[in-house]
């Protein structure tokens, strides 16, 4: 149910957000197309905006790491406040307006798709595990001491938890149940670097010891599968 809704709010977002992009354009160069134009696409944008804000309600119910940071609350102002402008834009040949409006959606399609209102994957990573973050200084892996479970551990409170929860079950936003995962080490390093459907990507965020390590986590303590 989640994925499908994630994948309907970012289709229908996109829409809208082409749709104000056709009528900004042609308030630019031709007001009497625009005005059939939006005579001819006023059900259609009736239905996109309908169908915008039930699925994003949705994720925003549904999500857990919604309040990892600010992200989530300065997207809704963002267009929320493009809404009325669009009107007045588009409604009074407003063209500053209209061009306002169009900026702050595209500002938050940026949010949406980084979860950061500075559009700075690296702020959505840092808050994912609130007040929880567990320290992950001191863990050097080229050392004889170093401890990949424990610090796998920590990775994975940090990281994993708000949706996979500390049983890999939890089942939030679509995660999936890492207890009967199937994948090898190799794969399920893969799926965190590249992410898939409500999972981000950590490319970039986690280097490539410490996605080992928390796939080393993973595969001894959660998966009961556990293929090397």
């Amino acid at each position: 149910m989640y994925t499908g809704m994630l994948h309907t709010h970012t289709t229908v977002v996109l829409l809208f957000v082409v749709l104000y992009l056709i009528k900004t354009i042609l308030l630019f160069v031709n007001t009497a197309k625009l005005e059939a134009f939006a005579k001819k696409t006023r059900v259609a944008e009736m239905i996109i905006s309908t169908l915008f804000l039930l699925s994003g309600l949705y994720l925003a119910l549904n999500t857990p790491s919604i309040n990892a940071g600010s992200w989530f609350w300065v997207k809704l102002i963002a267009v929320f406040a493009s809404i009325p402008l669009a009107v007045i834009g588009f409604k009074r040949k407003r063209k500053p307006l209209a061009l306002l409006s169009l900026a702050l959606l595209l500002y938050a399609y940026g949010i949406s798709e980084t979860k950061s209102p500075r559009m700075q994957k690296a702020d959505y990573f840092g808050a994912l595990a609130g007040e929880n973050q567990q320290s992950t200084e001191g863990f050097d892996p080229m050392s004889d001491g170093y401890d990949i479970l424990a610090h796998g551990a920590a990775l994975y409170a940090n990281n994993c938890v708000v949706c996979h929860g500390a049983d890999g079950a939890l089942g939030k936003a679509g995660a999936k149940n890492l207890q009967g995962s199937m994948l090898d080490k190799n794969e399920m390093a893969a799926l965190v670097r590249k992410g898939k459907n409500g999972m981000p990507g950590f490319k970039g965020a986690l280097n490539d010891e410490e996605v080992f390590a928390v796939v080393a986590y993973v595969k001894a303590n959660i998966s009961s599968a556990n293929p090397h």
